[in-house]
């Protein structure tokens, strides 16, 4: 039996985050798809950094300045040769490309899928190819939602550049 360091009361376990990956270059990158469908999020970018969009849940601090609007989808993943998972963040045009290969009406939980940017590296255009071999379901981690690892990334740091205008 492992004894524990503390005495007392034993501190709360750290919030679980996972990271966010994006392809940026043109080396291939394979992923297992741990999510049941794409989560889509509209985001501002601003001051180098993304802001959430929440147009249509409450007024918008983005929109409201008039700051670049995009929208992004977000896959939990397992990527190939590493032990960890991660979230996949895709443009709308890769969304489109996965959506179009994948088996339709179907979960995209289990899909295999390869990544790769053409030549011009984060700049470039997403290669996306969808694999045959579809890994059984009982035999993945489960699905994590993306919203608190965003949510955290957007509030992590004390953002200036929403404050600037305001002084």
């Amino acid at each position: 039996m492992v004894q524990s360091h503390y005495a007392g009361a034993n501190p709360p376990n750290r919030k679980a985050r996972v990271d966010v990956v994006r392809v940026t270059t043109s080396e291939q990158q394979q992923f297992l798809i741990l999510s049941r469908s794409i989560f889509g999020q509209y985001i501002h970018w601003y001051g180098n950094r993304s802001h959430e969009c929440t147009e249509g849940k409450k007024e918008c601090n983005g929109c409201s300045r008039g700051w670049p609007k995009k929208f992004l989808g977000y896959l939990h993943v397992q990527q190939f040769n590493r032990e960890t998972d991660a979230f996949l963040e895709l443009t709308h045009t890769a969304c489109e490309k996965l959506i179009a290969q994948a088996h339709p009406g179907k979960s995209l939980r289990g899909t295999q899928v390869r990544l790769g940017k053409t030549k011009g590296g984060a700049k470039g255009r997403y290669l996306v190819e969808v694999l045959e071999r579809v890994v059984s379901d009982e035999t993945l981690m489960p699905e994590k939602d993306p919203l608190l690892t965003l949510q955290f990334l957007w509030h992590c740091k004390n953002q200036h550049s929403q404050t600037d205008s305001e002084s």
